[in-house]
């Protein structure tokens, strides 16, 4: 019986490997297109974009999309409006197009503010490894983030955009749930 097994698993593996070996030019065409296509995908859409640097942790810090400035949206929470570039990506689009808002937020782990949507935004989410203050991110498909502390992190997330200059966030957003505005500059 042992034989048997052994002679399954042996013809098993062979069939495996033959099937990889025949596809390893389409394989290698199908990673080409990939690359090609999040090159254009990653392509700012207008001259006055910010790219921020990449940071590779396990494969998925996604820092290598284009921040775009047309439009940037504004963050205010009480006095304070900040200014946030977005992503070029289906997510950001999707968010801009339920703008303005304004959102009660509540506090989580003394670092972040969220919301839960009623419904789903796109979402590509990625182990992003580093949360810097001023990170705006979907958790999940309907969880808004704003994060006002830098951190490490093993969680994912489907990165929105990034607010310009973070200083005073965290005193803008302070403890417990806050309101916050978010709207599209002109």
């Amino acid at each position: 019986m042992n034989r048997s097994l052994i002679f399954l698993l042996s013809i098993t593996l062979m069939v495996s490997l033959s099937a990889c070996i025949g596809n390893t030019a389409e394989s290698q065409t199908s990673d080409r297109e990939t690359a090609n296509r999040i090159t254009r995908e990653a392509t700012p859409t207008s001259d006055t974009s910010v790219s921020i640097e990449n940071t590779d942790v396990a494969n998925s810090s996604d820092h290598s999309q284009a921040l775009v400035t047309t439009p940037t949206i504004s963050i205010r929470s009480g006095d304070q409006t900040f200014h946030a570039a977005l992503y070029n990506n289906p997510s950001a689009n999707a968010l801009i197009e339920r703008l303005p808002l304004t959102l009660d937020m509540r506090e989580l782990n003394g670092n972040e503010k969220y919301i839960y949507f009623s419904e789903d935004l796109p979402s590509d989410s990625v182990r992003v490894g580093e949360i810097q203050a001023g990170d705006l991110m979907l958790f999940g498909s309907d969880c808004l983030v704003l994060f006002y502390k830098s951190f490490s992190t093993s969680y994912s997330y489907t990165r929105l955009g990034r607010i310009e200059e973070p200083a005073g966030l965290a005193e803008a957003l302070g403890n417990g749930s806050v309101s916050v505005k978010f709207n599209i500059e002109k």
